[in-house]
């Protein structure tokens, strides 16, 4: 946040958003506190805010500065002295509070929240937009219009459609050729006996993941490679799926004693999607390292190109995406979230509470692109800051 940014806020006024009841741990119903009780942890933690059940927000776990912010502005007045205090990350959360309608901020005798707050918020700097500056850019944009478009009014199902933009047909051509492992192998070029499957042997260990049934996962057998439960990054790699054979070769090849592990669809739906193959590590370096090799290798196939990831090589075959910061804790019942899914649930949730906002000047995409940059990714890129992210972990 700019220097000026902050002296805006400063001068303006706030209140406690209207669509939230603030509800501290312990008066919560018995069963959540049995779902929360993990939280108890963080000495900082206080309760959860809870929506209006017709806004179409989710509930959020606080801390007790957010609480106390909260409490304080239930009348309305200037921003308390202690948000301006230590490090400002108080201060720096004022945006995504006002955004998600927890604070609303005074402007011209109304109270604003959401998109109508995101307006002034952008007044001083260019409006967010897709920008389109690659393949994968325009692919992420189209998915946005296309999701804008059907109006839905339950973020999960946004969510779901944003998240499989670009995935092709499962015909029955496709369905019998992809009939099970060793036919998937086999149109790899890995089928038993060849020289493909006895150097997949030899370099990596196959693992059978119950959590993951829809991929098929190999762990580098290289000592010190493995990277099993220590992954940050991670490098998507889609080719057409009638070029695959090409590709598949090549990461068994490139990423050997690098990579830590990687996946690739286990069916027909698996690799028809975008993101078909993944490769994971454990920083950015070893990321660009195998990925400048792979670009070259593969020069020139078809790619099909992976929405919601950061562009590697300009025609979508090679992208890249990170863990999501956690700024709360995951927790033991939760899934964690992957890159691409965590990016289509802020956006999904931030296009739906747009639509309800016909005052704003701000389309919901405009809006949901708004509210994600403050998250720390750069949305004319879809790159993720790492610094902003570090500091959420």
């Amino acid at each position: 946040m700019t220097a000026e940014e902050i002296a805006q806020l400063s001068r303006r006024t706030f209140r406690a958003g209207k669509a939230y009841n603030l509800v501290v741990f312990d008066r919560l119903p018995p069963g959540e506190q049995v779902l929360l009780n993990e939280l108890r942890e963080d000495r900082d933690f206080y309760g959860v805010l809870r929506p209006d059940p017709h806004s179409g927000r989710t509930i959020k776990a606080v801390g007790k500065e957010t609480a106390l912010l909260w409490l304080t502005l239930q009348s309305a007045g200037p921003l308390p002295f202690f948000v301006f205090e230590d490090d400002g990350e108080a201060l720096h959360a004022i945006p995504e509070l006002l955004l998600d309608g927890v604070l609303e901020m005074e402007d011209n005798g109304r109270f604003l929240c959401g998109a109508e707050a995101a307006d002034l918020l952008a007044q001083n700097r260019p409006m967010v937009s897709a920008g389109a500056q690659g393949r994968l850019a325009h692919l992420s944009e189209a998915a946005l219009r296309y999701g804008e478009s059907l109006l839905l009014d339950e973020p999960r199902q946004l969510a779901f459609r944003l998240y499989g933009f670009g995935r092709l047909p499962v015909t029955p051509k496709w369905t019998r050729l992809f009939r099970n492992r060793e036919a998937i192998l086999s149109f790899l070029g890995a089928g038993a006996g060849t020289d493909s499957r006895r150097r997949l042997d030899s370099d990596w260990q196959e693992m059978d993941d119950p959590k993951m049934p829809a991929w098929l996962v190999w762990f580098n057998r290289t000592p010190g490679k493995s990277d099993k439960g220590n992954v940050h990054f991670k490098l998507y790699v889609s080719p057409a799926a009638h070029v695959l054979p090409q590709a598949f070769a090549a990461v068994v090849e490139v990423a050997s004693g690098r990579g830590g592990h990687f996946k690739i669809g286990s069916d027909a739906a698996g690799l028809l999607r975008p993101d078909k193959m993944v490769l994971y590590f454990q920083n950015q370096e070893a990321l660009f390292e195998v990925a400048s090799e792979l670009a070259a290798r593969l020069s020139g196939i078809v790619a099909h190109g992976v929405p919601f990831s950061a562009e590697i090589t300009s025609d979508g075959l090679l992208s890249w995406g990170m863990d999501p910061p956690q700024a709360q804790r995951v927790l033991s019942w939760q899934e964690p979230e992957s890159w691409r899914l965590w990016i289509v649930r802020r956006l999904a949730a931030a296009m739906i509470a747009a639509q309800s906002n016909a005052k704003s000047g701000m389309t919901p995409v405009q809006f949901a692109l708004e509210r994600l940059r403050h998250e720390g990714v750069d949305v004319e890129t879809w790159t993720p800051s790492v610094s902003i992210w570090q500091k959420r972990k």
